[in-house]
């Protein structure tokens, strides 16, 4: 038996073609072809191509997927250069014979694809030389890597002592000690993690899971925002609703702290064309407020945020509807009902926080954070719900050049000028009374392609530092 399979695998060999054959910008280094994949392992290569807009990773079945491919990775937009690219647990499928396919899509809308093949998923299968893995019975043999042990199912949320004057945190774009340190170091005591919905995608959990564990073993509580596609919305209707309620249901069980329904559900990049409507978002809002719940009735669930936009007369109701529009929408659709808080978006600050006037480019009341408060807090006024900023932050170009030609409002703005403005933020937030979380957005984005400058309002700059933590840390003791 051991002689056909070697022999199987010489022939293998003879068809595939090598990792180092691949481009240099776009490459798959470690695993090789014809190897053994066992429990967690990391992808080495390289993503590093002009106009990079998102990659990711599948694993579809050997010769012929037929077309199905399961993503056994998040999305990515940080471009990588012979390192590791993704960590993916090949539990997520059964043993077999598989090829591992890296889509890589680019900003002028075309892809490339890398493939290794054949990898063999051997989690309980006799491996390829011929040993027995012990859950077989058979002696523990050296693996050729050290082995990766199973994290923990669930860390326990941290005690948590806010010292800034309410609750702050950033969104996360990876794992990155150095930034955990820095907030730490900044009073801040929450992460915010997006994780995406797709339909029949149990590894999403697991990916929320490593992010809720990680987040609290840092001492952080956990926001999972959570969106998934508005073509599935689409395909779903109703039934989607309920898919959706029970994937927030089981993200309920990894104890993250809050969860939030959505995201930018008034324009159609998030949403269908034509079948924006506050009252179908409280449908959804409304199931997974009941999923959550039934779970964990301490996880705080809050609303998906509104584009902060005005843009609906040139656009039409079919494309966008303006923020305050869809707040009201929501509040006499009854949103206050299945949300501990109303989520709110603050990204196009380019003077102080604490002016409600003076923005040169002029008076709309998206400019000015004080009337962003109002905006979103006064169709909720008979109600005790307060808001919840899940994004605010300021765009810096420093350190990254000329800022894409849609956000080039932002292109005066000095990085002391978002240090200072984030701390002035907080202040004014605080001193509203009606808010109890602030997540900045962001910490630790590093992507700056065309049209998606996230890089441009990280807290921790190209060369490392974080002017932001320090401005921040000095309102310490007001919490």
């Amino acid at each position: 038996m051991l002689k056909k399979l070697l022999l199987l695998i010489v022939c293998l060999m003879l068809i595939v073609v090598p990792a180092w054959a691949q481009g240099d910008d776009v490459r798959i280094e470690f695993p090789p072809p014809v190897y053994d994949l066992a429990g967690a392992f990391g992808v080495v290569g390289t993503v590093n191509p002009a106009g990079l807009n998102t990659y990711f990773f599948e694993l579809g079945a050997y010769p012929d997927a037929g077309g199905v491919w399961t993503p056994v990775s998040l999305p990515s937009r940080t471009p990588v250069t012979n390192a590791t690219l993704a960590t993916i647990d090949s539990r997520l499928v059964a043993d077999g014979l598989y090829t591992l396919r890296l889509r890589v899509l680019l900003t002028d809308g075309s892809s490339r694809t890398v493939e290794v093949a054949p990898l063999r998923v051997a989690n309980t299968l006799i491996r390829l030389d011929g040993s027995t893995p012990p859950s077989l019975g058979g002696a523990p043999v050296a693996p050729a890597q050290p082995a990766t042990p199973e994290p923990p199912r669930l860390v326990a949320r941290p005690t948590i002592i806010n010292s800034l004057p309410i609750p702050v945190g950033g969104q996360m774009d990876n794992f990155d000690e150095d930034a955990a340190t820095l907030m730490t170091a900044t009073g801040m005591t929450w992460m915010k993690w997006q994780i995406p919905f797709v339909v029949g995608d149990t590894s999403l959990i697991t990916v929320a899971r490593d992010r809720v564990n990680w987040s609290h073993e840092r001492g952080f509580l956990a926001l999972l925002s959570v969106k998934g596609t508005k073509e599935e919305l689409e395909a779903g209707g109703i039934e989607y609703y309920e898919q959706y309620a029970a994937f927030v249901g089981e993200l309920a069980r990894l104890q993250p702290s809050a969860i939030q329904v959505w995201n930018e559900m008034n324009i159609d990049r998030e949403w269908p064309t034509g079948q924006i409507d506050p009252r179908a978002y409280v449908e959804l809002l409304r199931a997974a407020h009941e999923a959550i719940k039934a779970v964990d009735p301490s996880i705080k669930v809050i609303t998906g945020a509104p584009a902060p936009t005005g843009a609906e007369g040139a656009f039409g109701l079919e494309r966008v509807w303006n923020d305050d529009r869809y707040y009201l929408g929501m509040a006499n659709a009854g949103a206050a009902s299945f949300a501990d808080c109303i989520g709110i978006h603050y990204n196009e600050g380019i003077i102080s926080p604490r002016l409600q006037g003076g923005d040169p480019r002029g008076t709309y009341e998206t400019y000015y954070l004080p009337l962003m408060l109002q905006r979103a807090a006064f169709p909720f006024r008979a109600t005790a719900v307060p808001l919840c900023f899940s994004e605010l932050g300021y765009l810096s170009p420093d350190g990254y050049g000329t800022l894409p030609a849609g956000f080039a409002w932002g292109q005066n703005t000095s990085v002391a000028e978002q240090a200072e403005w984030l701390r002035d933020a907080i202040d004014v937030a605080a001193a509203s009374g009606n808010v109890d979380l602030l997540i900045v957005f962001n910490v630790n984005f590093t992507r700056f392609v065309d049209g998606d400058p996230q890089g441009g309002f990280a807290i921790i700059r190209p060369d490392g530092t974080c002017p932001a933590c320090d401005q921040i840390a000095t309102l310490r003791g007001g919490g």
